[in-house]
């Protein structure tokens, strides 16, 4: 027996070693691999049924994926190319507006006593007069403006003022911005609709080899909802090509009646489903509301803008407990008229209670998921982003909140704005460092608007 275990020995001290050297790269590969690990934070997850906040760390892979996020000091041995101090710091999601009209950050201040229809006039006396290569510069001046108010996901709803084939222009700086985003195309909706489908599939082939990019997100359609036949072509768009269909509805309240009677275009499309959500959806029915909800649509809730061209007050409340789901968007930056999605909450927060008269109708952990998780669940991509969660893209704000903090979540809602945010990072990369662009050249882009916007008002004739 002595002579077997001798000989046995070494071989079992190989394998041991073996075993060691294996649990030993299985275990330092992903750290070796680590870009950034933050330390010391205090992290706002919005992880469903979470929140708590976690003060700990959080380890990001060099694929720009969370690796590890928990309380505590991170574990011995744990580094990464980057360490970032985050004490005193809150750190919560990117922001994602699911729904904003980039294009339009070079238009802000126009129709300032006008419904929804009356700007819309105001805005067209510039905007149609705008070219392709204004359309590309616009869209990456309003794209790196997101940035800056720390929004890293957005929806993006194309022009649609005249007919050409200009979303490739705007789908090119919306990849040239950072930013990540859904580019929802559009055409006007006088073009007729077969020409409106093939118009689209030339632009899907202009997106295509983008579609793998990691800023694109998906490809979007910009919703129509006035004929059966508009609401079929975005149902044939969704099951061809599995685009997401956002529809602006019921929003102007002179035109609420009429729009209500509209919904089933819709209902006899058979386009209601988890890839249509709908833009404002203010003025409702408890009818709408129902089908809208077992449908698995859902809405995104833009209450800046709504409050500055006198659309109403969604009853989110409700929505919510109906089943349908929200989301938050800034709109344009020309109807809003600042991408800036503290001021959204804020204020869609303090319509709710003023409406309600009740200041437990909304809490503020409540209405910043909304601007995150809740945008990342309407259109569709809360498997990857909305909230700081193992697997999921590293998008996320740094903020230096006014001390002392007796509640996270209500500092970062009540006392917060732009310019408490230190950085904005975009895949464990940092796009925002204390309200500038690392990566980007916002003076130059902001100097091409300027150029172009003043050739369109010598044109215009104002």
């Amino acid at each position: 027996m002595g002579g077997i275990a001798e000989r046995v020995a070494p071989l079992l001290r190989q394998l041991l070693a073996l075993v060691a050297l294996v649990a030993a790269a299985i275990c330092f590969v992903p750290l070796a691999r680590a870009s950034l690990l933050v330390t010391n934070a205090t992290f706002l997850t919005m992880n469903p049924g979470e929140t708590a906040p976690v003060v700990g760390y959080m380890l990001v892979g060099d694929d720009g994926r969370i690796a590890a996020l928990a309380a505590g000091a991170p574990p011995v041995g744990m580094s990464a190319t980057t360490t970032l101090d985050a004490t005193s710091k809150i750190i919560i999601p990117g922001f994602i507006s699911a729904h904003s009209h980039i294009w339009q950050s070079a238009l802000r201040g126009l129709g300032a006593d006008q419904y929804t229809p009356g700007w819309i006039s105001a805005v067209l006396v510039y905007s149609s007069r705008a070219t392709d290569e204004d359309l590309y510069w616009f869209s990456l001046h309003g794209a790196l403006d997101h940035l800056l108010h720390g929004i890293t996901s957005a929806y993006n709803f194309g022009y649609n003022v005249r007919v050409g084939e200009y979303n490739g222009d705007q789908l090119r700086a919306l990849l040239d911005s950072g930013i990540r985003f859904v580019h929802a195309f559009a055409q006007p909706r006088s073009m007729p609709v077969e020409e409106h489908y093939q118009s689209f599939v030339r632009f899907y082939s202009v997106a295509r080899p983008h579609l793998s990019a990691p800023k694109l997100l998906r490809l979007g359609f910009t919703g129509l909802r006035t004929t059966l036949a508009e609401a079929k072509l975005g149902k044939r768009l969704m099951g061809e090509f599995g685009v997401l269909n956002q529809t602006h509805y019921l929003e102007a309240p002179p035109d609420k009646e009429q729009e209500q009677k509209l919904f089933q275009n819709f209902i006899d499309a058979d386009s209601l489903g988890p890839n249509l959500f709908f833009g404002h959806f203010i003025h409702t029915t408890d009818e709408i509301l129902q089908k809208t909800a077992s449908a698995g649509s859902g809405m995104s809730w833009q209450p800046l803008s709504n409050g500055r061209l006198a659309s109403g007050i969604a009853d989110i409340p409700k929505y919510r407990s109906l089943g349908v789901k929200v989301g938050m968007g800034v709109d344009g930056q020309a109807s809003a008229d600042i991408a800036d999605a503290f001021e959204n909450m804020r204020v869609g927060l303090y319509m709710l209670r003023a409406k309600y008269q009740d200041p437990s109708i909304m809490q503020p952990i409540e209405i910043l998921r909304l601007h995150t998780l809740g945008s990342a669940e309407v259109m569709g991509i809360a498997d990857k982003l909305g909230s700081l969660e193992v697997g999921k893209l590293a998008d996320f704000n740094v903020i230096s909140v006014p001390t002392p903090v007796f509640d996270p979540a209500a500092s970062v809602v009540f006392a917060c704005g732009t310019m408490n945010i230190d950085a904005v990072y975009v895949g464990g990369e940092k796009l925002v460092d204390h309200g500038e662009l690392t990566r980007s050249d916002m003076a130059r882009a902001a100097s091409e608007v300027a150029t172009r916007v003043d050739r369109i008002r010598a044109l215009a004739g104002k």
